[in-house]
């Protein structure tokens, strides 16, 4: 019995791609909304979906600090604190870059919950997160996720320039059902994310209907992708509330 895509995505985009959100998804597990990545427009997207009020326990996985991966995060913080009593749990391997970030925008730490992976292990008994460290940019720290969710176990990049060979192993291996991975259209040795043509390369076509490229930039070709045999998640572009362009 084949398993389920356990992600729905607010965004497909890179940072400059004006065709798509900033990329970021989103699973649940009972009355708690699990956020990867909260970029550019992505709070708008939440509020438009109605998904914060759905959840009792909102928390964010962070991949790192560039701002097509963290722009709506002080928002989202101060929304949830001030108009909904909510403090929202972020979770980050190295939580203090994390609230030295939060602390130059004036987000006081006492208005959200910081964590890292370490306290999601056997969450609820279904529900494991592990961070690996990948290879970005040399400016900041990056991160991308094993999740292990109910029966479901896949891997989430963040941003990275390849896919570490542990992960790319246990994939192939079939111990790993999905992969998201940040994929580009440039195909050279200083982009700091994954070529389609490297992607192609790594995993044989037998496997690449559980391969989902995203973080997509504005040339990358989507019919190339599928053409290959890799999926890209829909984007879900919800209704517009006019109430929400006042925040």
């Amino acid at each position: 019995m084949s398993k389920e895509n356990p992600l729905k995505f607010l965004g497909i985009g890179s940072a400059f791609n004006p065709n798509y959100n900033n990329t970021s998804a989103y699973f649940d597990l009972e009355d708690n909304l699990f956020l990867i990545d909260c970029g550019g427009g992505i709070l708008n997207s939440l509020l438009n979906l109605k998904l914060l009020e759905k959840y009792l326990h909102l928390n964010v996985l962070i991949t790192h600090t560039h701002p097509d991966h963290i722009a709506s995060l002080g928002q989202l913080i101060l929304y949830c604190y001030y108009q909904l009593s909510k403090k929202i749990t972020l979770i980050f391997p190295q939580p203090e870059i994390i609230s030295n970030l939060l602390d130059y925008m004036g987000i006081r730490n006492e208005i959200y919950t910081l964590k890292t992976p370490q306290d999601f292990v056997n969450y609820l008994s279904k529900l494991t997160v592990i961070s690996l460290e990948q290879v970005h940019v040399n400016e900041l720290p990056c991160f991308g996720y094993l999740i292990y969710l109910n029966n479901v176990t896949f891997y989430y990049s963040g941003d990275s320039k390849s896919i570490p060979l542990y992960i790319l192993t246990k994939f192939l291996e079939g111990e790993i059902d999905f992969l998201f991975q940040d994929t580009c259209s440039a195909n050279h040795n200083h982009h700091p994310h994954l070529s389609i043509k490297e992607l192609s390369e790594q995993i044989p076509p037998s496997k690449r209907k559980q391969v989902y490229c995203i973080h997509i930039d504005e040339r990358f070709d989507i019919n190339l992708a599928k053409n290959l045999g890799f999926n890209i998640p829909q984007e879900i572009v919800p209704e517009r509330d006019e109430k929400n362009d006042r925040i």
